[in-house]
């Protein structure tokens, strides 16, 4: 009898281990599985092209700014990829079930410390764009940040206006 109440409560564990691996594969809204590697930045380094017609920025403050981007998206880049080969390591040293736990550490410790430099980064690259605008594009930048920039949100998408329902298809009963 007790050897069945303890297989139950281990098919049990299973079946809740699967239920939170497949959550966590799909992401918080139950979306696509997320890609294999680093997660992308929270920000980025916006395209030279995105800002220009964002913040309508003069041909001198894109000849300004072009080089400081092009140097941040490489720096950015190079991070990205060691803290994806930081995930790989780490996924091989916890394959088939090995734990090392200095050696965790130590893979953990060293994606934390690449993690914070990508957040500098786009710190830096935050403030040198900001820093080259005018007080009105500043004004547009700051509202472009208050509403999450809206990149790919049409009227009705998150963070936009409310729509309307469609409304219903003719009646075909003539």
């Amino acid at each position: 009898m007790k050897n069945r109440v303890l297989t139950f409560i281990g098919i049990g564990a299973l079946i809740i281990g699967a239920v939170i691996f497949a959550a966590a594969q799909n992401g918080p809204q139950g979306g696509p599985p997320h890609p294999p590697g680093p997660p992308p930045p929270p920000f980025g380094i916006p395209s030279l092209e995105h800002l220009t017609q964002a913040l309508n920025l003069t041909d001198a403050q894109a000849a300004e700014l072009k080089p400081f981007l092009d140097s941040e998206r490489t720096t950015l880049d190079a991070l990205m990829k060691k803290m994806g080969d930081l995930h790989k390591q780490l996924e091989d040293a916890t394959a088939q079930g090995r734990f090392d736990e200095a050696q965790v550490r130590s893979l953990a410790s060293q994606m934390g410390q690449t993690q914070t430099d990508m957040i500098v980064e786009q710190e830096r690259t935050k403030a040198k764009i900001y820093n080259s605008l005018t007080p009105e594009q500043r004004a547009k930048a700051d509202e472009l940040h208050k509403h999450g920039g809206q990149r790919g949100r049409g009227p009705g998408g998150p963070g936009g206006p409310p729509q309307p329902p469609p409304p219903p298809p003719p009646s075909s009963d003539n």
